[in-house]
């Protein structure tokens, strides 16, 4: 704890951190560095020395800084933590231990985002990942919602749906009339985190404290990352997921809630695609 308590305090400050952004993206010198931080050239060395003497950065032969092989992986792990700071309050009021812990400690990935807060534009963008799509469309819901979007699945496109075993007919049913007879369905024992994932782009809502997902505001991204980390989260429900629903879904709910939580399954292999 003492070490980790080292590591957190040097990271406290927002000029180190600049520091410690800066140099991941090149080697440069002290006047550089006090240049970009619009600091004087005292104040940086300063915080260079404190960000030398933990080990982060070091100083080269050419008198340029860079990380060190233990600054590296400090610097990959700093998105996530950006993120959860950055969605605090998001965070103080949804649930995410439904989530793989696998998938929480990459959760920077989705760091860039669009944040959706008003459900009717939830509800468009996530109409227009269907609309969008031409390769795969992935998704994954408790419930079907009602899109007003009509689009004409190509013979060639791939389309993955999990639905909640309780789904009733209905919205099965509607499921189908959005997706098309080839879609492929499985069904999970609970759904509380919904999103849907193209080749090009994703969009997440996670549950709220009741482990319900919550509609009303969600995150959208574009890049490689974020759909990337959808895409892999998408594969590891699909691979826990049941391939017909039990002849009792609400039976089978409640034994699993009598049995209470299980050991979460390890991940599966999944070739990204787009």
């Amino acid at each position: 704890m003492e070490e980790m308590g080292e590591v957190l305090f040097l990271l406290s400050s927002v000029d180190r951190l600049k520091l410690v952004s800066e140099i991941k993206g090149g080697d440069l010198r002290l006047t550089d560095l006090a240049e970009r931080l619009s600091a004087t050239v005292q104040e940086t060395s300063k915080h260079l020395g404190r960000l030398s003497d933990g080990g982060l950065i070091e100083k080269a032969s050419n008198s340029c800084y860079r990380l060190t092989s233990f600054g590296r992986v400090v610097c990959d792990l700093l998105p996530s933590l950006r993120f959860v700071s950055q969605n605090r309050g998001y965070l103080l009021t949804h649930d995410l231990s439904s989530i793989p812990r696998e998938f929480i400690s990459r959760i920077g990935e989705l760091s860039e985002n669009t944040y959706v807060d008003h459900v009717t534009n939830v509800l468009t963008e996530c109409q227009h990942l269907l609309g969008m799509a031409q390769e795969y469309f992935y998704w994954i819901i408790d419930q079907p919602l009602p899109w007003s979007i009509a689009k004409q699945i190509p013979e060639r496109m791939s389309v993955e749906l999990i639905l909640q075993t309780d789904v009733p007919e209905k919205g099965y049913q509607l499921a189908r009339a959005m997706l098309g007879v080839g879609a492929q369905v499985r069904y999970a024992d609970r759904v509380s985190v919904s999103f849907a994932v193209n080749e090009k782009m994703a969009g997440i809502c996670f549950p709220d404290l009741h482990g319900k997902t919550d509609f009303s505001s969600g995150f959208i991204g574009y890049g490689t990352d974020f759909q990337r980390w959808c895409f892999e989260l998408f594969g590891y429900f699909w691979e826990n997921s049941r391939r017909s629903r039990p002849s009792n879904p609400e039976g089978q709910l409640a034994a699993n809630r009598a049995l209470g939580s299980t050991e979460r399954m390890g991940l599966p292999l999944r070739k990204t695609k787009g």
